[in-house]
């Protein structure tokens, strides 16, 4: 073997073992998209189901009734007097599914 093959061989080497794990990784990055696409759509029809009556807890741990949606804003009974609006987002799920597991 001469000098020049062996050149070549070892400069296809390198570009192969630069190359693959390059590509590794963006496959598992547009997998990892792709889920986490899944997921948002989930959420999004799981807030949407969302009616008037649902025992909600919200992400900062407030928990409340659901008293009426309009849009993406929420009024929560807290408390007996205390009514507050909140963005459709910030409810981590129902009272019950995340409570009786």
């Amino acid at each position: 073997m001469n000098t020049q093959t062996l050149t070549i061989i070892v400069l296809i080497v390198i570009a192969i073992t630069s190359v693959i794990p390059s590509f590794l990784q963006m496959m598992g990055a547009r997998r990892n998209q792709k889920e986490m696409q899944e997921q948002m759509k989930k959420r999004e029809e799981y807030l949407d189901n969302l009616k008037k009556g649902d025992e909600v807890i919200l992400l900062d741990g407030i928990h409340g009734k659901i008293v009426s949606i309009k849009g993406t804003l929420v009024e929560l009974k807290i408390s007996q007097n205390t009514i507050v609006y909140v963005e459709k987002e910030s409810i981590m799920g129902k009272s019950r599914e995340l409570l009786f597991k």
